[in-house]
């Protein structure tokens, strides 16, 4: 899915009356493997550390970084300068809104798309890459969910919500599977603190990098445009 199809499907059925569009990051160009700096220790590539949706995504589809990078022989923001690493995410701690953003970021490899409003942050994908057994596992959470209460509840929900969909499935029109979207993971603005788009790198240019702190100390930054 182009960033142009992508637009087209989230004004019409993804964005709430009113909500302005800021920020789309993904496809061909801007994607690419995570990092993260978790309570001073960095790592390359980054895995997801809870529970996340079961995609039909071909990670292979991924370039390789640098060894330097995959080392971690670099300084400070060089990491920029190595066009399959994709963005950072730093934190004390896997249990915050930086590391759930990058858990679903990171299970969704090359399909994974951010998108950035005036309301939210999300994490979306063509819901083509969706399968039957998650969308399945959607089902029985939600019935699970509404039959029960306190803590237990309360971990399914997130369970749950790791995989929502904001769009539903897709419908038949005339045969033919209408494009949607799925979202995997979304957030309020309200949780972020700072959001600015800067340039970083070791070049007299820089590249433009979308900066996001929340309000639990958390960090991301995404690649915006490409190395």
């Amino acid at each position: 899915m182009s960033e142009k199809q992508l637009e087209r499907i989230l004004q019409e059925q993804w964005l709430e009356d009113g909500e302005r569009l800021k920020a789309l990051l993904g496809g061909e160009g801007l994607s690419g493997h995570l990092g993260a700096t978790l309570d001073g220790r960095s790592f390359l590539p980054y895995r997801p550390q809870s529970s996340v949706a079961e995609l039909n995504v071909d990670h292979s589809q991924l370039p390789v970084p640098t060894e330097a990078i995959r080392n971690m022989r670099f300084h400070g923001d060089e990491w920029l300068h190595d066009p399959a690493v994709r963005g950072w995410v730093y934190g004390r701690s896997a249990d915050t809104r930086a590391f759930s953003w990058a858990d679903h970021m990171a299970a969704a490899g090359p399909e994974a798309w951010y998108v950035y409003t005036d309301r939210r942050m999300a994490v979306v994908v063509d819901s083509a890459v969706r399968t039957q057994r998650d969308e399945h596992a959607d089902s029985v959470a939600e019935q699970q969910e509404s039959e029960q209460s306190g803590g237990f509840g309360r971990l399914l929900g997130k369970a749950r919500s790791a995989a929502s969909a904001i769009s539903g499935a897709a419908e038949s029109v005339k045969g033919r599977a209408k494009a949607s979207v799925v979202t995997l993971w979304e957030c309020p603005v309200s949780e972020i603190v700072n959001s600015r788009l800067v340039p970083k790198g070791r070049t007299a240019q820089g590249y433009d990098v979308m900066v996001q702190e929340f309000h639990d100390g958390s960090v991301l930054e995404i690649r915006a445009d490409s190395a």
